[in-house]
């Protein structure tokens, strides 16, 4: 999701290959409930409120080594300038398996007065899933963000998916 954000510019459209059942953000019974997945929320948030200007960040982060790649920094994230809602929205990736982070966000260009919302997805077993019965895994509200001088500061929670509204 964040690395389709920060290519906006070129790209123009994006689709997901399955809307409903087997690998889909949406699950359905035939004649019965439907259900959202996990998968939903990062993809509803980006297009509820990832409009805007892409602002590309310049990321200071540790990371660590898998068997493809080297250097993989355990924070991943965008932010868009919504000049229309004056806010600025930061979308963070956490990919730590047992450690907070903690984020600073310096925005310089802009006059942050309060952060609007923060959601996080974390918490949960990394392969739980939705069910028709059971919806747990979705984003939740955290106060774990606060505007200091022209920054943002943050703490992400492990294996989460972030979603921060800064009012300007």
């Amino acid at each position: 999701m964040i690395t389709l954000l920060k290519n906006t510019d070129r790209v123009k459209i994006a689709c997901l290959a399955q809307l409903v059942n087997v690998i889909a953000p949406i699950m359905t019974e035939t004649g019965g409930a439907a259900w959202r997945q996990t998968t939903f929320y990062p993809f509803m948030q980006a297009a509820n409120f990832g409009h805007g200007v892409v602002l590309h960040p310049v990321i200071d982060s540790p990371s660590y080594a898998c068997e493809d790649f080297d250097e993989v920094p355990y924070i991943e994230s965008v932010a868009i300038y919504n000049e229309k809602n004056n806010e600025v929205i930061v979308f963070a990736v956490n990919r730590s398996i047992d450690e907070d982070m903690d984020f600073t966000v310096d925005l310089q260009g802009f006059s942050p007065k309060s952060v609007n919302a923060f959601s996080d997805m974390s918490g949960y077993d990394c392969k739980q899933t939705n069910t028709k019965t059971d919806g747990a895994v979705k984003p939740k509200e955290s106060k774990a963000a606060q505007i200091e001088n022209n920054s943002l500061k943050a703490s992400l929670r492990p294996l989460s998916w972030n979603m921060i509204r800064i009012g300007l």
